[in-house]
């Protein structure tokens, strides 16, 4: 099993069931979309039990909580963190594709607010990797996205986008090698601002459409079938 980092202990909450649970999801969840756990990272209920000062029934439910997420997947007698394959990373970008473009295109005319947030959001994200900080720079890569769907005032839109958010930071983390990935990320950033600022939802659109296509555009070609 993959060595896993030391985790702060829950056995002393002062609280049910219900908020251990809770507690307990998002601190697995965390540690899966920060990529702390990256993919493949074998998840053994008593191991995680142990480190977490719990029982293996509530650390099983989590789990179970998290394969319903699509976060996990089971391995054996174990678990692992998802690994994605080229098709699964195809598919998915082929449906942010969908769902980004549409919320780019209702942003505009609804949420006047959201070029000045995405250009605060941009300078934040610059500034983080200008301090070597590509948790921050991968937190804010997402904080983007995130905001133009709120922008697009489509509280069933917004939904579908959040529920994607976690596996984008999967397949954030699994591009985050490429020799100047987030010197791209920010370009593309800006000039879906830029498309906003002056108005234009058909080059906004166009813009997140290359941005996402991006990713699986840069990936190794797939080997050729025998």
């Amino acid at each position: 099993m993959n060595d896993l980092p030391t985790l702060p202990s829950l056995a002393t909450a002062e609280s049910g069931t219900a908020h251990l649970s809770e507690e307990l999801h998002a601190r697995l969840k965390a540690e899966i979309v920060s990529l702390r756990w990256p993919p493949g990272t074998q998840l053994q209920e008593v191991t995680l039990g142990q480190r977490f000062g719990v029982s293996r029934t509530p650390v099983r439910e989590v789990l179970q909580r998290l394969l319903r997420d699509g976060l996990v997947e089971r391995f054996g007698r174990f678990w692992r963190v998802i690994r994605m394959t080229e098709e699964e990373v195809q598919e998915f970008c082929e449906l942010r594709e969908a769902l980004e473009c549409m919320a780019v295109s209702l942003a505009l005319p609804r949420d006047p607010d959201c070029p000045a947030d995405l250009e605060r959001l941009i300078a934040t994200q610059r500034a983080a990797l200008a301090e070597g900080d590509l948790d921050a720079f991968n937190t804010l890569d997402g904080e983007f996205h995130l905001r133009i769907a709120q922008g697009a005032r489509n509280t069933a839109l917004l939904r579908q986008v959040e529920t994607m958010h976690d596996k984008a930071c999967l397949v954030r983390g699994m591009e985050g090698h490429r020799p100047h990935w987030p010197e791209r990320v920010l370009a593309e950033h800006g000039r879906i601002l830029n498309a906003l600022q002056r108005g234009d939802a058909t080059i906004a659109m166009a813009e997140m459409r290359y941005h996402i296509r991006s990713v699986v555009a840069l990936r190794p070609p797939r080997p050729a079938l025998a």
